[in-house]
């Protein structure tokens, strides 16, 4: 799932992802959610704006689709004249036009959801691609912010049917089942711990890798249940401890404070920039911690468990989590990976962050008579977990059930006064006239979320979904022939059923996951020089037979394999050479013999550093070596093997430290070539993307941004620009190096 909130401005320095997306959508406080002012059911939020004439605001703002989608139905704004009289006019002007979108995305494996945008309270005129059924897609401009009882703003709203309610959040309960481990169909975000009450906390812990804690000094041992979340993000790894307010259950309090790298050791460190750095480092740390199936290691150390249980074997099986943990009035040493405490993750939603499935009333009228939200009204809880909160009730926008849901207004309650006849009437006309076919999804029950904590949740996913695979690849490509010759290529992508880019998709999305591979930049990365490397996806394997021609006759003097051959590039960040794949195949926790490992490693090298004797004087074959069956099966397995080729290149990427450039502002540079019979094309690259490219191609040339010998980085770059546009709201510059164009120019985009 790829999603941004409906207005995108440009981003402060140094402003977080969840502070960025609030700042786009600033609430109106009356017209908030899930209730309003008079504690009726509000689906959706009022979002405040005002066209602004200063930097980073365009003269008029569009809103914008929050993901791709499908135009279910769309209304367009009635005129001013229309506006400013009854029955739009009812308690202030109110503007009616609105498009209500349909989004189909995956969240995880075989895990495709089905949820609602809706975008009320429109003006002046609708984007003309707006019509019923068209495809729309994320950032497209739908239409402009109008007014509601006399306020600037637009109704929005987020919701989806029981199905998909199950499937967004895993339960309909209001909290989540703590008796066992969270769900592995979809896991992302942050990762928490339930701590059962007995826990013990450990002073320290002389040896990481033991689980047993017989000599070990308890200094801690919990009477009440905790709950530990774990975060990693740009490098750093914070743990934060919560428990259950004493007052109000519902409600869960601090413990103690956000402990930042606390457990990232000086032995795991691999250069200057990441020290002490603990998420950039994992690779390392799993390595000295579970040496007998490190990529299993990693697991536990990412997710607090193994979840590709099909592929990974934990060695030995109860090989321990210690990680450093608050408690109250102190720290200890706790082992995470214990049975006894149950995993998480985002795709939980976790109450004790929150997370609430309000469907406590019974009724189907618009008063909200939820015991769950009456008492946090009457505690003060409301307002701390309103955004959190995903309640079941029926779509305000259905003309034909306004009696059924508003008729207690001609009673009142203790809070609303009874409405007259004559008043009832008139709000029943006002709501008419902004009222629209709801179809199938407005008949019945829906679960409505809160817009902002909807998008903020969610972009933390980061799975890609068929389509958003697609797009991340041009329509063309930039290829360089030579010196200043430069070829503009059409690129065909075959995704059909049974294709490579088809069946490795789900290989991709669960090894980034695992990875944290998690970010629309890191993305941008990693998948910028995958595709390239594959050939759009369609092949695992380097096309290692090379043909010589006479440069007088161009005819075919000789067809050889190159030199390096049989430890060509496999998988989807290509391995090569011996020294990668033994490091791989120890990743992966297979035994090899260290004579042949050292023998292929120092041939390789030896033929590295004398060209002239790469094809005379080459020792690199199966035979010379004695390599066995399991070996070369492996490394074929890299290129056959989906799992294998997508497992590799992740390994690849925390191996070489990508993450850490990855990380870096991505400042865009655009790029302007006239290839052979074609006019000028632009293509766009950045100093972040060349060192992460680099660090898995040319390590040596990680900070010479300037060097042009990394085979196909133009290439690469034309996907980069595409990836950026589909996964990121950054703009691209123009040509006098202004970053104002929501594109790629030279028509990259593929859609449809």
């Amino acid at each position: 799932m790829i999603i941004s909130p409906p207005f995108v401005r440009p981003r402060n320095a140094g402003e977080t992802d969840a502070s960025w997306v609030s700042r786009m959508m600033p609430v109106d406080i009356n017209r908030d959610f899930p209730i309003n002012r008079h504690a009726s059911w509000h689906g959706g939020v009022h979002v405040l704006h005002t066209d602004r004439r200063e930097e980073g605001y365009d003269p008029i703002e569009f809103v914008r689709a929050i993901a791709d989608g499908e135009v279910v139905s769309f209304r367009s704004p009635s005129s001013t004249d229309k506006r400013d009289t009854f029955p739009l006019n009812y308690d202030g002007r109110t503007d009616d036009g609105y498009v209500l979108l349909k989004h189909q995305t995956d969240i995880g494996e075989n895990c495709s959801v089905v949820y609602y945008s809706l975008y009320m309270h429109l003006m002046d005129r609708l984007d003309p691609a707006i019509r019923a059924g068209a495809k729309v897609w994320r950032k497209d401009r739908i239409g402009q912010s109008g007014m509601v009882s006399e306020t600037s703003g637009f109704h929005f709203q987020v919701f989806c049917d029981d199905e998909n309610m199950l499937k967004l959040t895993g339960r309909t309960t209001p909290e989540l089942d703590i008796s066992r481990d969270g769900r592995t169909d979809t896991v992302y975000g942050d990762i928490h711990f339930y701590l059962p009450p007995g826990t013990c906390f450990y002073a320290s812990v002389p040896d990481a890798a033991s689980p047993h804690t017989d000599h070990l000094n308890a200094v801690h041992t919990s009477t009440e249940p905790l709950f530990v979340s774990m975060t990693f993000g740009k490098g750093d790894c914070t743990m934060v401890t919560r428990r259950q307010n004493a007052i109000t259950e519902v409600l869960f309090d601090t413990v103690g404070e956000p402990l930042i790298n606390t457990d990232a050791s000086p032995a795991d460190n691999s250069i200057a920039e990441t020290y002490l750095k603990y998420e950039y480092n994992l690779y390392r740390t799993a390595k000295r911690l579970y040496p007998q199936n490190p990529s299993a290691g990693f697991e536990l150390l990412r997710f607090g468990r193994v979840i590709s249980t099909g592929h990974e074997t934990l060695m030995p099986a109860d090989a321990p989590l210690w990680r450093t943990v608050s408690f109250p009035g102190g720290t200890g040493m706790v082992n995470l990976a214990s049975t006894d405490i149950k995993k998480f993750s985002d795709a939980d939603f976790p109450h004790w962050t929150g997370w609430r499935m309000v469907d406590d009333d019974t009724d189907n009228n618009s008063q909200c008579n939820s015991p769950l939200i009456a008492g946090l009204r009457e505690n003060g809880g409301l307002s701390n977990l309103s955004s959190r909160l995903v309640c079941h009730f029926p779509i305000e926008w259905n003309a034909a059930t306004f009696d059924q849901r508003y008729a207690w207004l001609r009673t009142g309650t203790a809070d609303v006064p009874p409405m007259s006849e004559e008043d009832y009437g008139r709000l029943k006309s006002h709501a008419s006239a902004l009222c629209f076919d709801t179809g199938a999804p407005g008949t019945g029950r829906l679960w409505h979320f809160h817009p902002v904590a909807f998008i903020t949740h969610f972009r933390k996913c980061c799975w890609l979904s068929k389509s958003e695979l697609k797009q991340l690849v041009p329509r063309n490509a930039l290829r360089t022939a030579g010196r200043n010759d430069y070829r503009w290529e059409p690129i065909t992508w075959r995704d059909g059923a049974g294709s490579v880019a088809d069946n490795i998709r789900t290989h991709i999305n669960r090894t980034m996951q695992k990875h944290l591979i998690t970010t629309p930049l890191r993305i941008a990365c990693f998948l910028g020089n995958g595709i390239q490397e594959t050939g759009w996806l369609g092949s695992m394997e380097e096309g290692y037979r090379y043909t010589e021609t006479d440069p007088r006759t161009h005819q075919v003097i000789r067809r050889y394999n190159i030199w390096y051959y049989p430890w060509y590039g496999r998988g989807l960040l290509q391995l090569t050479n011996p020294e990668n794949y033994f490091n791989y195949f120890s990743f992966r926790g297979r035994i090899c013999p260290e004579n042949i490992r050292t023998s292929l490693i120092n041939e390789y090298s030896r033929l590295y550093s004398h060209r002239n004797i790469r094809y005379t004087e080459n020792h690199l074959s199966d035979a010379e070596n004695d390599v066995p069956e399991d070996i070369i099966r492996w490394r074929n397995n890299v290129s056959s093997d989906l799992h294998e080729a997508a497992s590799s290149a992740s390994f690849y990427w925390v191996s070489m430290n990508m993450a850490h450039y990855a990380d870096a502002e991505h400042v865009l540079e655009r790029c302007s070539v006239i290839p052979r019979r074609s006019g000028i094309k632009i293509y766009y690259r950045s100093p972040a993307f060349w060192r992460a490219s680099a660090a898995v191609n040319l390590p040596n040339q990680v900070n010479n941004t300037e060097y042009q010998g990394l085979n196909g980085f133009d290439t690469r770059c034309c996907v980069y620009g595409s990836a950026i546009a589909v996964l990121t709201e950054q703009k691209f510059p123009d040509r006098h190096n202004n970053p104002v164009n929501e594109k790629p120019e030279s028509d990259q985009l593929r859609r449809g």
